[in-house]
């Protein structure tokens, strides 16, 4: 039986991954070349680009074929064409499927056109966190150019879109995420909005920052809902349910990446560490490290201010000579992985900021106090507790001074 799965989600690069990792062979469907382009290469994966419709689809399907879904919660449309697909070749179907998230305290609307409507009901500045394929819509809020500032994908062709829409280069943020909840904090204090328009993309999808940042900064949620209601198979689900399919063995650190993390205290006394990135993010991490004794150098190609930036360049490999942790802070996804994959070599703990599955060390909420220090860490999906817990403690601790 071969394997075909069609991504567009972390879930389904994951899940490549797993595939890859386990000595398995898959054929990887993209819409776009930017989604082509993040795949990094790996062995028995063979990554095809392009959109296809529904009789492309079933040209590449047959009755020996099982095909994972793995494409976006919102993309209604992909996955009804390979359902259909599906039923026309008897290929197997199988969902994975992005669990939603339950927002308290956020404003649902059922689709974009209705998100427009609010809009234009409610005035403030908002922060457009939904992707370039509804920003046509959203050019019928009366005084978009002024009130809407959209967050989209870094490629040329979503840049120019942007451009032929009206929308100033002010009024564009252009950063592959996910977003941490400190970066979401950041963006939105910098764009001064106090409105954040998103959908429920999950916990990959990063919506729990989001939903914790806009608390942190009183912004008003608004949600576009998901177009309908799902069951489907978890990233863990269907990793067990092909591994047993083909008689794989996950290995090892596959098996081992639900345990939880392990609250390790060092010593980094003298320590060199490296920092990767000069932005609000990587100031808090030097912050951090340099009050607990680290010797930490900064690597940036700018240095703005409020950071001493050690080096002004550009990332090189021998950065990482003698160190003892990095983190790798960029704003550029490939530089990240890049500094991710080197850690990984060299056997250097590495935090990325954006993207939990590529750290071997997880940043904490630092909590000091009467002697004591304490850090909290969540699983990943968990940030707006762990800001809650650090709280907590924080007074707690404070009190024993």
């Amino acid at each position: 039986m071969k394997l075909v799965i069609f991504s567009g989600t972390s879930e389904g690069h994951a899940l490549c991954r797993f595939v890859s990792a386990c000595g398995g062979n898959a054929d990887v469907y993209v819409a776009t070349a930017y989604g082509a382009a993040v795949m990094e290469p790996m062995h028995g994966i063979t990554v095809h680009k392009g959109r296809l419709d529904a009789d492309a689809m079933a040209a590449v399907l047959d009755a020996d074929t099982l095909l994972v879904d793995a494409t976006h919660p919102y993309a209604a449309v992909v996955s009804d064409n390979l359902r259909a697909a599906c039923a026309q070749t008897g290929a197997q179907y199988e969902r994975l499927l992005r669990p939603a998230l339950n927002g308290e305290g956020v404003i649902t609307v059922p689709d974009t056109a209705a998100a427009v409507r609010w809009l234009n009901e409610h005035p403030g500045r908002a922060l457009l966190t939904t992707g370039s394929k509804e920003l046509t819509a959203f050019t019928s809020v009366e005084g978009y150019r002024e009130r809407l500032v959209a967050r989209v994908l870094p490629s040329a062709s979503v840049l120019e879109q942007c451009a032929s829409l009206g929308f100033a280069g002010a009024q564009i943020v252009a950063m592959q995420g996910p977003f941490s909840h400190e970066m979401n904090v950041a963006l939105l204090r910098q764009t001064r909005a106090d409105i954040l328009v998103t959908k429920d993309t999950g916990a990959a999808g990063g919506f729990a920052e989001k939903l914790s940042a806009a608390r942190e900064v009183g912004a008003t949620v608004l949600v576009i809902a998901r177009p309908r209601a799902e069951e489907g198979k978890t990233l863990g689900e269907t990793q067990d349910f092909l591994a047993a399919r083909f008689g794989w063995t996950a290995p090892a650190h596959k098996r081992s990446e639900s345990a939880p993390r392990f609250p390790l205290f060092v010593s980094l006394a003298g320590k060199k560490c490296a920092v990767f990135g000069a932005g609000a993010i990587a100031a808090r991490r030097v912050g951090v490290l340099r009050r607990f004794g680290a010797a930490v150098t900064v690597v940036a190609p700018e240095s703005p201010a409020g950071i001493a930036v050690d080096a002004v360049r550009g990332y090189e490999k021998s950065d990482l000579s003698g160190v003892f942790l990095a983190v790798a802070a960029t704003n550029d996804r490939q530089v990240n992985r890049r500094i991710a994959a080197d850690c990984a070599d060299w056997h250097i703990p590495c935090s990325v900021a954006d993207c939990a599955a590529e750290s071997t060390f997880f940043f904490p909420a630092v909590c000091e106090g009467g002697g004591l220090t304490a850090g909290v860490v969540s699983d990943g999906t968990a940030h707006g507790k762990t800001a809650a817990a650090a709280k907590r403690i924080r007074a707690v601790l404070e009190e024993m001074t």
